[in-house]
């Protein structure tokens, strides 16, 4: 059977345009929900948009859905995530219905099924906000100074290697100051992620564009404002209809998956609301290696905002200029979910970003949680990429470890710059190794062109070492490999070793190339014949090499029940769609089995209650379709699954249990009277197990069919008798169909893994395979070892084969494939989907039987657009007579001639095909992404390295590598260096000026990037002193000095430019000056005489003090005798009094033998104060 709110602060849009009828805060007739287990159905819709993930399913396909729902008008059915290929996020679906008020019936009856995990409403996402001034008065850079972004881009300004994502309203990913990776309106399905309306019209449609320029901002470019992300790159994600308020966000979900699907390391999603999504919390947690930010809210409260408290969400609160919590903020109660907080107060105003205007180059002020999240979200770019291998959680720990704690429960605040060091502190200066390759899947004979993509860790890259098992050459020693050609099949591992100053680090891509043997044969195309576009073939029954028939089904997504069939009887060279006439267009059509041109059964199935399906016969060739009533297939419970004939009368039928019994018939008269096969000969099926649309197999008199079980039921005699044997499928209706080659041999394909019997299906054994093999379609041909699969959906398409019954896989192609059926090792068919009624909708498999080895050459194939490139056909082992060339992308598209010649207009990446013919059978080649069509290069991107590099040093300048250009490079003069490559090792001499680099390419050079330098000179110590009684004034006169470190000799230190210092003792001094900058150090030593000049033995006010220095006794008179019995107290240095008398004779001496040499300070009735020294 079965076939959020913005989270910003201050404005409110008093109208709103969009059109929510039931519940404003849920998306109207729209319900997600999780199945437990994944259900691969065998109805593959035509995947024709790549920037769609969402696959339409047929609800019949569901039955216990259909009953569920069988009171509901359910207008649509998809999976929005299908074509992720992510297993968890596969079982999710999405529903549509047109009477709004059934949403809660919907959900309680859906709840009520064991098979649904949960489902839920989509909830609409809201917000509230008053954009400022854009010329509001104050410092615009003041978030900037509160998180030390300056100190942060001196560790480094971003790479546009890392891709942040904002999903919100709108975008305008046009302006001026951001450089966007890629854009993407979700509303309306187009690459433009553009508002309806500019920031003077309706300020709130600005949103988007203000939260962008926060985190990806361009730096340096003499324009607007400088994100905290730099040199980051912007993936702008629209995800509200035009129709809708500027407040809202609709499509939280898809905007998320696209992000995601398309290279964000960062999402940060600038709204929120107080109802958790469990599809949500599923979909982020199946992107473990992107970061998640989102804001906490606007409430002013400890109200739990989602997306920010989900798991794996860094969830973020705003904070004033002056630390203090923003008061319209969110913070932690009883239910932690702010993780760390970010700037995005009212302070001056606000936060300055991006808005919308026809000029691209507007500027406006904001506030709220909206805005601190992306400002957060830039500096974790910034921190990826220092480090790009860092983990979400090592990015949070980071954040946390880092952030200044204000105490406000809001998580620390941010600090870019501890941040930064966080970072660094990681890199060890080890450099970090990274590459990829393309193609990975090859035949033999063909290249894989390899890039890298490692980092320096802190240190630059000096060696880069490849090792190509397999390959030829089979190792390189430099950044870029050439191409490695592979000769002969087999998986092969790939390593990369990078050396900087430091280490040597490897990576090791284990089985990351596959090559195969080329094919035995090729897949040919044909057109199915069906004037309505993306019809698919579910089913083929081949008569013989002349006589096939098909069944077709809706693969445009829209779900539609298609009664059709198409049929050749001259070998595929033409098809002949037509229309199934069974009385009731609503049943649907299971399979064909037919015995000629004209002698055909089908079985239909019903898709509601109240239908009757069964079997139907044509003899005049599907004109017309007569019912076979001694089917009966007319229970309540009926439901028509498979009919198989082995010759013109003896057949038998399947359908699902009625009665707790099978329903199986048989015939022996061609289907006029249909008997009952006994329940005694059928096993009894397990509660609630049913079969499953098309799912059968036949070899001679063996027949098998499969169950939602699990369960594999096998007969040997025609259907008369079951045995019925445990697979290690959990439901066939997730996995392909079994197939086998003997009533013995038989495979089963689940996902990437393949099982084989040797005892009919009894017992089943996982194989060790290698190469590719596919799931949606498996023929294991008939008395050989050679069987196909073929795959059309779930992030898989192509086919490949196995010579050796499904051990050894080898790739044909990577088209789109449904059902396959082979009648020999020579001849077999695939369906697919059809353009129109001439072209597509099925493939042919020719087996060569020619000699020929076919290749070509193109030449130039790197090209200019409007050039011309000549072909030359280079195929050898025999003598051709025919040609057929495709060219994509080329003009003519395609030639018969021998040697053509083809103009490209267009840039871009073009495959090649020729298929030649000596009389013996055709043999093609395809080259994929042969000719690369060229335009003058792109001006390259932002000069990385120092702008202040030092003197005599060795410097690595960059730019972001772009592929088949090469680079040239332009230093100031006296400076060495030279390379082709996107990087430059530069030796620095004394002139200042520009480093320059131009992309080149055979088109021409682009326009030249510039970057000003200014070597720093080494630093050079000197220092003069001027000495006055002990206390010493120092003058640098060091140059090129930023840091200065004295020793004045006498164990005491000095940090500033021109101290002065107090010597308490006579003497000799080495005094040491050591000056730094960035460059390095410089020290000079001079020797210092300290000499103090005394008062010795001179008058001075009535008192004579003599001598100084001094060595045991100090001697006093007194000139006056009104000055007898004065207070003497002498001190030290520090301020000590260490000897206090009353001098008692005119006469008066002191011993000064115990004192300490040194300097020292005589007062007399603490009026006058005299200095002299200790010997």
């Amino acid at each position: 059977m079965k076939n959020l709110s913005f989270l910003i602060i201050s404005f409110f849009i008093v109208t709103m345009s969009f059109s929510q009828t039931y519940n404003p805060n849920f998306l109207d007739g729209r319900i997600m929900f999780k199945m437990k287990t994944n259900v691969h159905t065998k109805e593959i819709v035509k995947r024709t948009d790549l920037n769609s993930y969402s696959k339409v399913e047929n609800l019949a396909n569901y039955p216990e859905l259909a009953l569920a729902l069988k009171n509901f008008s359910i207008s649509k059915f998809e999976r929005p995530s299908f074509y992720t290929g992510k297993e968890e996020l596969m079982k999710i679906y999405r529903i549509y219905f047109s009477n709004f008020s059934d949403i809660e019936q919907i959900i309680k009856k859906l709840k009520q099924l064991n098979l649904i995990e949960f489902a839920e409403k989509e909830p609409i996402y809201k917000t509230d906000f008053i954009p400022n001034d854009t010329y509001y008065t104050g410092t615009y850079k003041w978030y900037h100074t509160l998180v030390n972004s300056e100190q942060a881009w001196d560790i480094s300004l971003g790479s546009n290697s890392v891709k942040v994502a904002i999903v919100d309203n709108a975008v305008y990913a046009n302006h001026l100051d951001l450089t966007t990776f890629k854009q993407y309106d979700v509303a309306d399905n187009d690459n433009d992620a553009t508002p309806p309306v500019v920031y003077s019209s309706d300020q709130g449609w600005s949103h988007g564009t203000h939260t962008s320029g926060l985190a990806t901002a361009d730096i340096n470019n003499s324009r607007g404002i400088a994100s905290l992300g730099a040199n980051v790159e912007l993936i702008a994600v629209k995800a509200t209809p035009n129709s809708a308020s500027s407040e809202s966000i609709w499509y939280g979900y898809d905007g998320i998956q696209w992000a995601c699907e398309n290279g964000a390391n960062v999402v940060s999603m600038s709204f929120g609301g107080t109802t958790p999504s469990a599809s949500t919390q599923t979909l982020i947690n199946s992107y473990p290696e992107v970061v998640f930010l989102a804001s906490a809210g606007n409430d002013g409260n400890t109200t739990v905002n989602y997306p920010a408290a989900y798991n794996n969400v860094i969830g973020v609160g705003s904070v004033d200029g002056n630390d203090s919590r923003s008061s319209f903020s969110n913070y932690n109660g009883s239910t932690p979910f702010v993780d760390i907080a970010s700037p995005g107060g009212f302070t001056y105003g606000g936060l300055m970003s991006t808005v919308y205007s026809t000029s691209g180059n507007t500027y406006g002020l904001m506030s709220g949680t909206s805005m601190s999240c992306p400002f957060a979200a830039g500096l974790v770019g910034l921190m990826l990429s220092v480090n790009p291998t860092l983990t979400p959680t090592q990015i949070e720990n980071c954040l946390i470890s880092s952030g200044v704690n204000i105490n406000q429960n809001v998580g620390p605040r941010i600090d870019a710059y501890a941040a930064m060091q966080c970072v660094q502190s990681t890199l060890t200066g080890d450099p970090f190794v990274n590459f990829w390759g393309a193609p990975v899947s090859i035949y033999e004979g063909q290249t894989v062109t390899y890039y890298d993509n490692s980092a320096g860790g802190g240190n630059p890259i000096s060696n880069w070492q490849w090792l190509f098992p397999g390959g030829t050459p089979s190792s390189y020693t430099g950044q870029t490999p050439p191409v490695i050609t592979y000769s002969v099949s087999g998986i092969y591992d790939v390593t990369l070793t990078v050396t900087n100053s430091q280490s040597s680090q490897t990576l090791t891509r284990t089985g990351y190339i596959n090559v195969s043997m080329q094919p035995y044969g090729a897949w040919l195309e044909e057109a199915s014949g069906f004037a309505t576009a993306s019809r698919g073939i579910n089913f083929l029954s081949v008569v013989d090499q002349n006589t096939i028939w098909a069944t077709a089904y809706d693969g445009s997504g829209t779900a539609a029940n298609i009664q059709e069939f198409t049929k050749t009887t001259n070998g595929g060279t033409t098809w002949t769609p037509g229309t199934i006439n069974i009385g009731n267009t609503a049943l649907g059509i299971s399979m064909i089995h037919a015995f000629d041109a004209n002698t055909a059964w089908l079985a239909a199935y019903p898709n509601a209650a109240g239908q009757t399906g069964g079997v139907w016969k044509t003899t005049n060739g599907g004109t017309t379709w007569t019912r076979q009533n001694t089917a009966l297939y007319n229970n309540a419970a009926s439901f028509t699954n498979v009919v198989y004939f082995w010759n013109a009368n003896i057949g038998f039928c399947m359908g699902d249990p009625i009665n707790s019994e099978f329903e199986i018939y048989n015939t022996t008269n061609g289907g006029t009277t249909w008997t009952p096969i006994s329940a005694a000969n059928i096993p009894n099926p397990l509660s609630g197990e049913y079969g499953y649309t098309r799912e059968i197999e036949v070899v001679g008199n063996d027949v098998w069919f499969t169950t939602n079980k699990g369960r594999i039921y096998h007969s040997t005699d025609k259907g008369l008798t079951f045995q019925v044997f445990q697979t290690p499928v959990t439901d066939f209706g997730s996995v392909v169909t079994p197939s086998f080659t003997s009533s013995s041999t038989g495979l089963i394909v689940v996902s990437d893994s393949v099982y084989k019997t040797f005892d009919g299906g009894a017992t089943w054994n996982l194989l060790n395979t290698t190469g590719s093999v596919f799931s949606t379609g498996l023929c294991y041909i008939v008395g050989t070892d050679t069987v196909f699969s073929t795959g059309a959906g779930g992030g898989t398409s192509g086919s490949s084969y196995s010579v050796d019954g499904g051990l050894n896989w080898n790739i044909v192609d990577n088209a789109q494939h449904l059902f396959v059926e082979f009648i020999n090792s020579l001849t077999g068919w695939s369906g697919w989907f059809n353009l129109d009624a001439t072209s597509q909708g099925m493939w042919k498999w020719y087996k060569v039987n020619t000699s020929l080895f076919v290749d070509f050459s193109g030449s130039p194939v790197n090209a200019c657009v409007g050039d011309t490139v000549n072909f030359t056909d280079l195929t050898t082992g025999g003598t051709p007579i025919s040609w057929q060339w495709s060219f994509p992308g080329g003009t003519p598209s395609t030639s018969t001639l021998q040697n053509p010649s083809v103009v490209y207009s267009a840039v871009g990446s073009y495959n090649v095909s020729l298929t030649v013919d000596d009389g013996n059978g055709p043999a093609s080649k395809q080259t994929t992404g042969y000719i690369n069509v060229l335009t003058t290069p792109s001006q390259p991107g932002p000069i990385l390295g120092s702008a202040f590099p030092c003197q005599g040093a060795n410097i690595t300048y960059s730019v972001t590598n772009v592929p088949n250009v090469f680079y040239t490079w332009t230093v100031p003069t006296g400076w060495t260096g030279t390379s082709t490559t996107n990087s430059l090792l530069a030796t620095i001499d004394t002139a200042a000026g520009q480093v320059k680099v131009t992309a080149d390419n055979v088109c021409g050079s682009s326009l030249q990037r510039t970057k000003y330098v200014t070597p720093t000179k080494l630093p050079v110590a000197g220092f003069t002193y001027i000495d006055n009684q002990g206390t010493v004034s120092f003058t640098s006169t060091s140059t090129n000095a930023t840091l200065y470190n004295w020793n004045f000799g006498d164990l005491s230190t000095g940090n500033t430019a021109n101290p002065t210092h107090t010597y308490t003792n006579v003497g000799n001094f080495l005094v040491t000056l050591i000056v730094t900058n960035s460059c390095g150090t410089d020290t000079i030593t001079q020797v210092i005489n300290i000499t103090i000049i005394g008062i010795n033995e001179v008058i001075i006010n009535n008192i004579n003090i003599y001598p100084n220095p001094v060595k045991d006794m100090l001697f006093i008179d007194l000139n006056n005798s009104n000055l007898i019995n004065s207070e003497i107290s002498i001190t030290d240095i520090p301020g000590n009094i260490v000897i206090n008398n009353k001098i008692d004779k005119l006469n008066y001496s002191i011993d000064l033998s115990k004192l300490n040499k040194g300097m020292y300070f005589i007062n007399i009735n603490n009026v006058n104060t005299y200095k002299f020294v200790k010997e």
